[in-house]
């Protein structure tokens, strides 16, 4: 260890000896610190101490000087080098109540230095410390602070501030603020000179991809290339970067091209040694099997499953349920059955040890089409009573889950075939009580012929007992047989009323569906007469805005969860006559009998106060959804028929969506008397001034969940 001059004071002697040796710096003075009764008399070594543990890589232990230190009477000059240090640290203990002291302590140093050139560069820091938190609001709002401090411009402040309110407002589905910073951030960048951010140009790539902007997605994911290529980032390698301007070509279906990169990225992953190939291999994978290129894509998913199965216990089974998923699927698709058979139960088992019940239940109906293909009907019948104990147990929880419709694999028609081959066995089992039936009673004309032929009495009795133990023989069998018969046609009929159910009403959201909708118009058409009027119906489309930025960022559970809170919401606000339908994917249909256009701002306003109101709290951050709504009127006019209602309300939609979404727009037929037919052109409709909108907003974000800040 170094010394010090004899007559070298200990906090100098400190700081002569860190920029040499930090660590020995700290182990000179540490002890004399903790020895301290007072702390006030010994700041100055306190201050040198903080200085050698942020050079010696200590975090911590600045985090604990450092917070002695703010209980002493420090000098503004004091405080400037105090949180210099302490304002990057402070997020280490995730003490709420000790980073809002800071806060306070910050904007009194404000007081007393108003101008001085440190105060911005705090603030950013104090900013990041948020961050790392996880506390998003108050890294924005802080780091807006240390925006409006920055005295000259550019400055790096500026860079590093608009680099944390691009992170954070991209995580939180705020895209506008997200692109003007990250637009903000890369000015500043070239006004000081400086190479282009790796981190940040990264970043922009993965924004750009949830915004579904797959040109800028590109553009950005070249630069990221370039930059690392020219200056490697140690928190990123450069499979990451590949992959992500893969994902974005394969956005743009560019589909060769993103198979290139993908490429690519593989062979970066297995180079550096750091990079998880299984996504990887997946990638690719999936690129290959949507050029119809299975074959190519099957030894990239065995070796993905050969490094799962590889992998230490614990891992994400989650992740392997959904490579052996794929991989039965790639299998069946070149007809190699039972191979599929055996990667679809490996997947059912991961999906069952993770507990993905979503994920479990999509994977029955390709399973079940498998085992029906190879002729497995017993395995087959026990999968979907399997199915149906799993989907009663999940339509019972609070968190409803995906249940995918066993409509190819589990159909009606199926059902009907089951039941009318089980009648004819019934019938069969009758015949054959009919010939039973028909031998007692030969075997009683032998007897009552033997008792006439013999006149013995003894013998008419002895025959009648027989005749007895005969009769009850064959009963008990028949009865046995017959009620072995109704059990299991109860037991099917049963499962085919669950299935019929299902038909109609969505498994993840518990709505109604497209099947559903469409009977309901046809038995309402049915029951129409001259005399009796129909009603016209107002009908809305609802679609959630930027769900594909949910599913991305908070997983396809998080995507569910705002699935089935939208519909739960529907459900509240929508009165007793009317219908609500999951008409597909993210998109809603909400029926009014009775309704008119005027009824479209209070229905859109009562749900967008529902989902300000009620935000979904997932493990990823919080989701505050919106939803944007098209409506129409059914009849259009008069002899108007339903498809070119729904089309009208689908357009309505569609100008909702790019009026900037967490609106509505309503589209209606003026002065038609004639009947137009399903299928004419809105674009006519409208030239001949035929279509008539009106539209109304409303507010909200969604609160995403995504990568570091610098």
């Amino acid at each position: 260890m170094q010394r010090c001059a004899p007559a070298q004071a200990l906090p100098a002697c400190v700081a002569a000896v860190r920029a040499a040796d930090p660590a020995a710096a700290l182990q000179m003075g540490m002890p004399a610190w903790d020895a301290a009764a007072d702390k006030q008399g010994s700041i100055a070594l306190g201050l040198e101490l903080v200085d050698a543990a942020a050079a010696a890589g200590q975090p911590n232990r600045v985090v604990s000087i450092g917070s002695a230190l703010l209980a002493q009477p420090l000098s503004p000059q004091q405080r400037v080098r105090l949180f210099t240090q302490l304002n990057a640290e402070i997020w280490r203990p995730r003490d709420a109540l000790r980073i809002a002291q800071l806060e306070g302590e910050m904007r009194r140093l404000e007081t007393e230095l108003p101008h001085d050139p440190h105060i911005a560069e705090l603030w950013r820091l104090l900013a990041r410390s948020y961050y790392k938190m996880g506390a998003q609001d108050d890294a924005l709002r802080v780091a807006r602070i240390a925006l409006s401090r920055v005295r000259r411009h550019p400055d790096p402040v500026e860079y590093k501030a608009n680099q944390t309110v691009f992170l954070v407002s991209a995580q939180q589905g705020r895209m506008p603020d997200a692109i003007a910073a990250l637009l903000e951030a890369e000015r500043v960048v070239k006004a000081l000179g400086k190479p282009d951010d790796v981190s940040m140009l990264h970043n922009a790539t993965g924004v750009f991809i949830y915004a579904h902007e797959w040109k800028k997605a590109i553009a950005y994911g070249q630069r990221a290339l370039a930059a690392y290529d020219a200056m490697p980032y140690k928190d990123l390698t450069r499979a990451d970067i590949l992959n992500n301007l893969g994902t974005a070509y394969q956005g743009a279906n560019e589909l060769q091209r993103a198979e290139a990169i993908y490429r690519q990225a593989l062979a970066a992953g297995r180079a550096d040694g750091k990079t998880s190939l299984i996504g990887l291999l997946n990638n690719l994978g999936n690129v290959l099997a949507l050029q119809h290129r299975p074959r190519e894509a099957l030894p990239l998913l065995r070796e993905a499953a050969a490094m799962l199965e590889g992998a230490a216990p614990g891992g994400d089974h989650g992740e392997g349920g959904i490579v052996y998923s794929t991989l039965g699927n790639v299998l069946a698709d070149l007809g190699q059955r039972d191979a599929a058979a055996a990667a679809f139960e490996r997947a059912r088992q991961m999906f069952t040890q993770w507990d993905n019940v979503p994920r479990r239940l999509e994977l029955y109906p390709r399973m079940i089409d498998n085992l029906d293909a190879l002729g497995r009907d017993r395995e087959a019948l026990a999968l979907m009573r399997e199915y149906k104990e799993v989907n009663d147990k999940a339509v019972n929880v609070e968190s409803k889950t995906r249940i995918a419709e066993l409509e190819s694999a589990v159909d009606l028609a199926r059902k009907n075939s089951e039941l009318a081959a089980l009648a004819r066995t019934r019938a069969a089992e009758q015949a054959a009580y009919a010939q039973l039936q028909a031998r007692a009673q030969r075997q009683r004309s032998v007897l009552y012929g033997l008792l006439a032929a013999l006149l013995a009495l003894a013998g008419f009795f002895l025959l009648k007992v027989r005749e007895g133990r005969a009769r009850r023989r064959i009963n008990a069998e028949l009865a046995r047989k017959n009620e072995e018969i109704q059990a299991q046609h109860r037991e099917l009929e049963q499962l085919a009323a669950t299935i019929r159910r299902q038909s109609e009403e969505d498994a993840l959201t518990g709505l109604r569906n497209r099947r559903y909708v469409t009977a309901w118009l046809q038995a309402r058409e049915a029951a129409a007469t001259p005399e009796r009027t129909q009603e016209p119906l107002l009908i809305a489309l609802l679609d959630i805005d930027h769900f594909k930025r949910v599913n991305d960022l908070h997983g396809h559970e998080g995507g569910d969860h705002a699935l089935i809170r939208l519909g739960d919401l529907l459900r509240e606000c929508a009165r007793s006559s009317d219908i609500i339908a999951r008409w597909g994917g993210e998109e809603f249909l909400w029926i009014c009998p009775g309704g008119t256009l005027a009824d479209a701002t209070r229905l859109f306003r009562r749900l967008s106060e529902r989902l300000q109101a009620d935000l979904l709290v997932r493990p990823t951050g919080r989701i505050a959804l919106t939803v944007s709504m098209g409506v129409s009127l059914f009849p259009t006019h008069p002899g108007g028929d339903w498809p070119l209602s729904l089309r009208i309300a689908d357009a309505a939609l569609y100008r909702a969506k790019h009026a900037g979404r967490d609106r509505w727009v309503g589209l209606t037929l003026d002065g038609v008397a004639t009947d137009l037919g399903a299928d004419v052109p809105l674009e006519t409709l409208e030239a001949e001034g035929l279509l008539r909108q009106t539209e109304g907003g409303g507010d909200g974000v969604v609160f995403l969940v995504g990568q570091g800040v610098v």
